[in-house]
């Protein structure tokens, strides 16, 4: 066992150490693992950039796959790319941007990995990743299989798709591009939105992302903001003055410091306003403090 601390492998930089860790650069080397680890009953934690990502104080029983070290190539042919599930959106969104094509430019500043970011269908503004998906090649861990699906066939939906449902690890994506616009706009509407990213999110601490995912007809970090919770704290966890749908680490917060206020954000949200919050960041291991479970779902 290696016991490599996981503290550096996710943008919270919180959590305990994985049993076993490992950095594949190969869809082989990936199902290498996978049958490693399945022949062992060995639980797998498939990570990118660990940006939507809570790793418990407890860390990982099994093998931590980090696809975004060595796993990250991606390939162009005329208007249409592949990537590999480990690169950087942002890298991707640079080159559609550098090359004149539409669709992806608000999606500037996203943290996270292509995988991740198909799973959870990342979006900003009024742009999803779906918005230019063609078609995702994955791995089905029940049917020990890969498999690929056209964008029709992943069910998208708000933060959510198939993959998302489904026990897989996305190898790779092709996007197809339609439209093209002039560079000196796309460059332009790239700076506006990373100004806005900078005015609106505290990318000064450790954080997830965006904690709760958007109830309907609102905004949780209206919300949050309205119960009068900017700046309340938990240890080093604290929610953020900048803007109350982050959770920022404040230099020691624990897992479950950052599981507790969110537990409590839901609490009161859920009393004072009557909306119950649903996570949209993703756990990881074992917690002791609970969240308030979704009774109306």
């Amino acid at each position: 066992k290696s016991y490599i601390s996981l503290k550096d492998k996710n943008t919270y930089k919180i959590g305990g150490k994985a049993d076993f860790y490992c950095e594949p650069a190969s869809i082989d080397d990936i199902l290498e693992i996978v049958q490693w680890a399945d022949s062992r009953r060995i639980p797998l934690l498939i990570i990118g950039n660990g940006s939507n990502l809570l790793i418990s104080d407890t860390g990982w029983p099994g093998v931590v796959v980090n696809l975004s070290e060595n796993y990250n190539k991606f390939e162009w042919s005329n208007n249409q790319v592949t990537a590999e599930s480990g690169l950087m959106l942002n890298k991707l969104v640079n080159q559609v941007i550098d090359l004149g094509f539409c669709g992806m430019e608000e999606l500037t500043g996203i943290p996270g990995t292509i995988g991740g970011g198909v799973i959870m269908n990342a979006g900003a503004f009024s742009m999803t990743l779906q918005d230019t998906i063609d078609t995702v090649t994955y791995y089905d861990l029940e049917e020990k299989m890969i498999c690929s699906r056209k964008k029709n066939e992943l069910e998208f939906g708000y933060r959510t798709s198939f993959l998302k449902r489904k026990p897989s690890i996305v190898l790779t994506t092709s996007f197809y591009f339609e439209k093209k616009s002039t560079k000196d706009i796309l460059i332009s509407k790239r700076a506006e939105i990373q100004a806005k990213r900078r005015d609106k999110q505290p990318l000064d601490y450790p954080n997830c992302g965006s904690v709760f995912k958007r109830p309907e007809k609102n905004y949780a970090g209206t919300l949050i903001e309205s119960c009068g919770l900017k700046g309340m704290r938990i240890g080093d966890a604290e929610v953020s003055e900048k803007h109350a749908n982050f959770i920022i680490n404040r230099g020691n917060a624990t897992a479950e410091d950052v599981r507790a206020l969110m537990g409590l954000i839901q609490k009161t949200v859920l009393d004072r306003t009557g909306v119950m919050l649903e996570p949209e960041v993703i756990f990881a291991g074992e917690f002791k403090s609970s969240l308030v479970d979704n009774i109306k779902k």
